[in-house]
């Protein structure tokens, strides 16, 4: 549906497409970072093409999608949104509470991102645009490594407290030796470039786009290309009768090497962190110098050249996508008519990798898998609007729709190749292939829905809406969830009492509640399940044979939320000054969690609906329009709140995260009255007369276990905030974009492999040098411990660190050609401008960019994986330097 701001009885916030072109993004979600009050957005890489993560009014769930769902020119999707070339994009709504998301019923939750394309518009005569750009990336930051000297002292003294003779003779290291990030990262290139033909005639509008995206990481042998193709067109068959059509085609080629989540030489980035400074990448011969054979007291098992991931190495995956709908508008009478839409979402899929052999007895491996998406929708809504007596409004609207997924994907990997020659091109070369794998998932959702709109004398509004959803991802006994919500509004400025104050042009009083609901159930949870395996019988001969793997539970639904909303819209001063500010809590009960099961019963858990989570927080934007003659400026802002607490889980027993690395206990912690994913661990009290780390009894019982762990901190911000400055003046305009968060805090894990005490022969923080313990001037408040293969480091308040910041996230500065003045009749506009992204970030944070989290996914899952703010050795941010040109002739 419709509405004018004015009329908006719920919480909705818009970010247009002039914002969105400031950031050179891949993934659209990206340039939502900071622009609307309520939305938070983590990178979980800064890898190109790499997911980001997006919550709408904190996180609803522990085990399913805490991801919005968006909405393309009327399609939910399914997949991802990446295919998405941001300047189609006219306008993103965004809908936070209930009255707004209710309408998507079970799939409403986590708020819901309604992102419209470019369209023609009536009047509109024919007009070619250009909109192109490029730029060069560099690495925001590195992290300062000990140098050749330093590592030689360290390693001697890791040697000398094992009883071991010196290695190294420090006065003959050569320096500088080999900075070994240098030796991976590069400047890289980024480049986009839309042309976008609009126009109209006496029955149709249209608007056709194509478009070109590249970006090299700034890490060699990674980078992301994208081309796109867009079409939407209206046309008047009939006074009566319109059809629409929106197209979308999308390619995207990535090549990844592994750099998130590692630890000393299996990816890329921790490999050159790791790496000793005193070798260099190349041995004499011209081969790779094979760093885990060089020194007797560096581990042979982790030690990695980084360049092993360098070409001919392959780590690829390319997909196809189109997204289509065709919707077809009857018009009965006045006020009354009938929409049907039919859309498809269709994605093809494939990856391909390739480990050469680079050293004899390498054996090489190679993979290849392929994926396939299709998503069927088919909606019928009729709508009726009336006015009577020019008092009472209507708007309503009901109807039914229909959406079916099917996903399937197969694969196959091998190993033992005699050459590199053919690399994955020719699997059947290969001595040793793993057994296939293949699978299908499929699930369908149908819906009644439907809303009314009313109001009177264009002061009192009313909302409601009502959506039933049936699931086929549900129980047998809980297929169909039903989702109402309700909204009321005010418009105060418009009563008798308000005329004669004149500074307030507009105050509006909003408030509403509603339930939604969140399917994160993955199809067949909620059946019996078995997999095929594969065993050896007592006759040493293979067999295949299916094995139960899970149990099922009839009951299983959909995690539901409720949702109060109350708000307040003012503007000021002929709307110059503007607010908006809204209060929410949400309550999410019947919370999907593993509830585990007694051994008899022969499976370790079962799914449940048992939980609940509650979220409550405050949002409040301003926008400015202070100087509107000649100089111009306008600024907006907004500034969000957050507070997450975990009101039940299954028994009330704690539930503590994995460990991610090897030696590293889990430190996020799910525990009823705390907000989900605190950190958890021990408390450190300096050093022992030893050297090594004492750890706080904190019940006293003499012994240090994990009963001795306590809650460390809050991954979570106290807010998050955003800043944007435009000034013009005649044909110069300059664009300041602010970002940030404060009050969270980050576990740098990185520390646990460089900040370590050279337990493996990696290199260290330069930080490590002149601040561990020694023997000859022992001292229990030395900043590192005692450098020995004897020291243990468990997960402690030592690697906690803020995770607060302020990012200047974009400042342009363009220039408008007066284009007519110079005699260039042939175009309406000529713009050319120089752009910085992550120019300057202000933080006291240790690692290389405190907007990490490294270990998130759509969920917030405990039990199995790291739940948030976590930064493992990430793919490092980069500073774009760009130039760009719009045209329109």
């Amino acid at each position: 549906g419709t509405r004018t701001k004015r009329d908006l009885t719920g919480s909705v916030s818009q970010v247009k497409t002039q914002q969105l072109e400031t950031m050179p993004v891949y993934n659209i979600g990206e340039a939502l970072k900071g622009q609307s009050s309520g939305v938070q957005v983590t990178n979980n890489s800064s890898a190109p093409g790499a997911r980001i993560q997006v919550r709408i009014r904190g996180g609803n769930s522990m085990i399913g999608s805490n991801t919005p769902l968006f909405v393309v020119d009327g399609f939910p999707l399914t997949g991802g949104i990446d295919f998405l070339n941001p300047s189609d994009i006219e306008s993103i709504n965004i809908l936070k509470d209930a009255s707004a998301t209710a309408i998507y019923g079970s799939r409403g939750a986590n708020g819901v991102v309604i992102i419209t394309s470019k369209r023609g518009r009536v009047g509109q005569s024919g007009q070619i645009s250009v909109n192109s750009y490029y730029g060069l990336q560099n690495v925001a930051k590195k992290y300062k490594m000990l140098d050749p000297k330093q590592y030689a002292v360290v390693a001697n003294e890791w040697l000398k407290n094992s009883g071991l003779q010196p290695y190294f003779n420090p006065d003959t290291v050569r320096t500088p030796g080999t900075d070994w990030q240098d030796v991976i990262f590069r400047v890289a290139p980024v480049q986009n470039h839309t042309i976008t033909f609009t126009g109209s005639s006496e029955k149709s509008r249209y608007s056709l786009s194509g478009n070109y995206f590249q970006q090299d990481g700034i890490i060699f042998n990674s980078g992301i290309k994208r081309g796109s193709l867009r079409l939407n067109l209206d046309h008047d068959i009939k006074t009566w009768l319109t059809v629409s059509e929106n197209i979308t085609l999308s390619r995207r080629e990535r090549f990844t090497v592994p750099v998130d989540n590692g630890s000393r030489g299996n990816t890329v980035f921790s490999g050159a962190m790791s790496a000793p400074p005193t070798l260099s990448p190349y041995a004499a011969n011209g081969q790779l110098t094979r760093i885990e054979q060089q020194y007797p007291f560096v581990d042979p098992t982790d030690m990695r050249n980084p360049l092993l991931y360098s070409k001919p190495y392959k780590n690829r995956t390319l997909n196809n996508s189109v997204l289509a709908n065709t919707a077809l508008v009857i018009k009965f009478m006045e006020g009354l008519s009938f929409k049907t839409l039919l859309g498809v979402e269709y994605e093809t899929g494939s990856g391909d990798s390739f480990t050469p052999i680079i050293f004899a007895n390498d054996r090489g491996g190679a993979s290849l898998n392929q994926s396939y998406l299709n998503t069927f929708l088919n909606e019928n809504t009729v709508s009726y609007t009336k006015n009577f007596d020019n008092k009472h409004n209507f708007d309503v609207i009901g109807g039914f729709t229909y959406q079916k997924n099917t996903s399937s994907n197969a694969g196959i990997s091998v190993s033992g190749f005699p050459n590199n020659i053919t690399q994955n091109f020719d699997l059947g070369s290969a001595a040793t292939v793993s057994p296939p794998f293949s699978g299908i998932s499929e699930w369908v959702i149908a819906s009644w829905l439907g809303r009314i709109n009313y109001s009177l004398n264009n002061k009192y509004y009313l909302t409601a809406s009502f959506r039933a959803d049936g699931s086929s991802r549900f129980g047998k006994e809980n297929k169909w969830g039903f989702f109402p919500s309700g909204a009321l509004a005010w418009r105060v400025s418009d009563e008798a009492f308000m005329e004669n104050v004149k500074f307030i042009n507009n105050l509006k009083l909003r408030t509403s509640y509603g339930i939604t609901g969140n399917t994160a159930l993955s199809p067949y949870q909620s059946l019996d399940r078995l997999s095929g395996g594969r065993y050896i019988d007592a006759g040493q001969t293979e067999n295949i044979g299916f094995v139960p793997i899970g149990i099922s539970n009839p009951q299983l639904k959909w995690e539901t939320t409720s949702q109060f909303d109350v708000g307040f819209d003012l503007g000021i001063i002929q709307d110059k000054l503007s607010f908006t500010f809204d209060y929410y809590k949400k309550n999410t009960f019947e919370l999907l969690a593993s509830v585990p099961l007694p051994p008899s019963v022969g499976f370790g858990s079962i799914l449940q609906n048992i939980g609940e989570i509650q979220n409550q927080g405050f949002e409040f934007s301003v926008n400015a329009d202070i100087l509107s003659k000649g100089f111009k400026w306008d600024v907006s802002g907004q500034i969000s709140t957050n507070r997450n607490k975990v009101t039940k889980l299954a028994g009330n027993r704690d539930i503590v995260s994995a460990g991610f690395l090897s030696g590293l206990s889990g430190y996020n912690i799910a525990r009823v009255g705390q907000p989900l994913g605190m950190f958890y661990g021990y408390i450190e009290q300096g050093l022992d007369d030893k050297g090594f780390i004492k750890y706080v009894d904190m019940n006293k019982d003499g012994l240090i276990n994990p009963l001795d762990r306590v809650i460390l901190g809050n991954p979570n911000p106290d807010f998050t905030f955003g800043f944007n400055s435009n000034f013009s003046y005649k044909g110069f305009d300059l664009n300041m974009f602010f970002e940030g968060v404060s009050g969270n805090k980050i576990f740098f894990e990185t520390g646990y492999t460089n900040l370590n005490s050279f337990q493996r022969g990696q290199n260290q923080l330069a930080d490590l040098f002149g601040n561990y313990w020694t023997a000859d001037k022992p001292n229990a408040n030395a900043k590192y411990p005692k450098i020995s293969a004897a020291t243990q480091m468990a997960a402690s308040d030592r690697f906690l660190a803020d995770g607060s910041y302020v990012r200047m996230k974009t400042i342009q500065l363009g220039y408008n050609i007066p284009v007519k003045s110079i005699g260039l009749s042939a175009f309406s506009r000529a713009r050319v401008y120089v752009r910085a992204n992550n120019l300057i970030t202000f933080t006291n944070y240790i690692g290389l960019d405190p907007d990490v989290n490294t270990t998130g996914n759509d969920s917030q899952q405990i039990g199995t994986r790291l739940a948030a703010g976590t930064d493992t050795n990430g793919y490092p941010n980069a500073k774009i330097y760009s130039l760009g040109l719009q045209l329109d002739f």
